[in-house]
């Protein structure tokens, strides 16, 4: 795992972690700002970046994270922040509870279990997406329909890391739709933002499984918005929105 830190360490933690198959750093270009008031964190998931091991698990990502945490945060964040896939490794890393973490945004969170035909289906749909050249197929635009996007959305593709190898795409997408909520989650002692988009259905579906275990959470559903809208679309707007969540 590949760690990008910036602004001043004795400001507040604050850590990013990116979406699924995605490259950090059209990430960091949008949340840059956050350096400004942050010492912010933006690690980059094994699989997906320049010159990177293959991909392993969510676990031993998560392990990556901690132990960097412990060697240079004394074990505490200030806050995370997870967007899709990153939000759902995020909320394993609040039920490892090997950390500290105080406020966790987890932005279209996916914790319900889809299972293996939708990773099969998600890497033939990448096989195609770079023998088109990037150009989605009609099968990837009913998929991202139920995710509340539409053709006028397909910029979001932009942030997918084309240079993965195929062993750790087919890792990590097995990984993502096979993934079952650890109850353990029940234990963190940090305060939970469950954020996501009217025409999300799987991250509304995973929060009512979250809320049966959280005590300590704020659900926020924004309107007409769909999976990734606010951060991609309206990054202005997400980070005054995470900085009232943070610094109050």
């Amino acid at each position: 795992m590949l760690f990008n830190v910036s602004g001043k360490k004795e400001n507040p933690s604050f850590l990013f972690m990116h979406g699924m198959g995605c490259d950090w750093r059209r990430f960091y270009e949008i949340i840059k700002p956050l350096e400004n008031t942050y010492c912010l964190i933006v690690p980059a998931m094994d699989g997906f970046y320049d010159g990177c091991p293959e991909y392993t698990s969510f676990a031993d990502q998560c392990r990556q994270i901690e132990e960097f945490v412990k060697d240079n945060f004394g074990g505490r964040l200030k806050a995370v922040y997870g967007i899709s896939q990153g939000a759902t490794l995020m909320a394993e890393l609040l039920a490892r509870d090997n950390i500290t973490v105080e406020t966790a945004i987890l932005d279209g969170v996916y914790t319900a279990h889809q299972g293996k035909w939708c990773a099969d289906a998600g890497m033939k749909e990448f096989e195609m997406l770079k023998r088109n050249g990037g150009k989605p197929s009609s099968s990837m635009l009913f998929f991202m329909k139920l995710m509340g996007l539409g053709e006028d959305d397909l910029k979001i593709m932009s942030f997918m890391y084309m240079g993965s190898s195929d062993e750790s795409r087919r890792r990590n997408l097995l990984e993502n739709y096979t993934y079952r909520l650890n109850p353990a989650i029940a234990n963190t002692k940090a305060k939970v933002h469950l954020i996501c988009g009217s025409k999300e259905p799987y991250a509304k579906k995973s929060h009512s499984m979250l809320k049966k275990y959280l005590t300590n959470y704020e659900e926020t559903i924004f309107a007409g918005l769909g999976h990734g809208q606010l951060l991609c679309c309206y990054p202005d707007r997400l980070i005054e929105d995470i900085n009232r969540r943070v610094l109050g």
